[in-house]
């Protein structure tokens, strides 16, 4: 049974994953509490139904990665030094997810991936480019789990589709 649900969650996640990006910011430019609480709880609905699904999955749409995938890794690289302060996404950090943040790693530790990734520049974009977001221009210090080298440590990710199938076959 939980599986003949499985192309109906992963249909509505992938679609989830391609507005996700806007979602953040939507947080940050809220003008109103009522927007901010709307858009915030949307926001970690959505994180939480993806960390739900990746934990029976190793990508979004089964073993296979996809551009849905790519999608949602230029969000999550992005989320811990940058949403989750100045978009005022804190509920969690994405190290709160460990299926969320081992995927993270996953992704990153594809060959040829990390170097497309330069976290100083992705915060200086966020917190001295973009000035009107951030006047000061005080780039907040990054938490361990967003700098480069925690995302190298090791994730087991590509056992997470094999065991749920061992499992499926008993």
């Amino acid at each position: 049974m939980e599986r003949s649900k499985g192309p109906y969650i992963t249909i509505t996640i992938v679609d989830k994953v391609f507005q996700f990006p806007y979602v953040p910011s939507r947080c940050g430019f809220a003008q109103s509490q009522e927007a901010y609480d709307g858009a915030v709880n949307e926001l970690f609905s959505t994180l939480d139904k993806i960390e739900d699904h990746l934990g029976s999955n190793r990508y979004l749409c089964g073993e296979r990665l996809t551009l849905a995938d790519v999608c949602l890794f230029t969000t999550l690289i992005r989320f811990d030094p940058v949403y989750n302060n100045l978009f005022k996404c804190t509920k969690k950090k994405l190290v709160e997810y460990p299926n969320l943040y081992g995927y993270l790693r996953d992704m990153y530790q594809i060959p040829g991936v990390a170097a497309t990734c330069d976290i100083s520049a992705i915060m200086d974009g966020y917190y001295k480019t973009l000035f009107p977001l951030n006047a000061s221009g005080i780039q907040p210090a990054i938490s361990s789990s967003g700098d480069q080298e925690s995302l190298l440590r090791p994730h087991n990710r590509d056992l997470v589709g094999k065991a749920m199938e061992a499992q499926l076959a008993v």
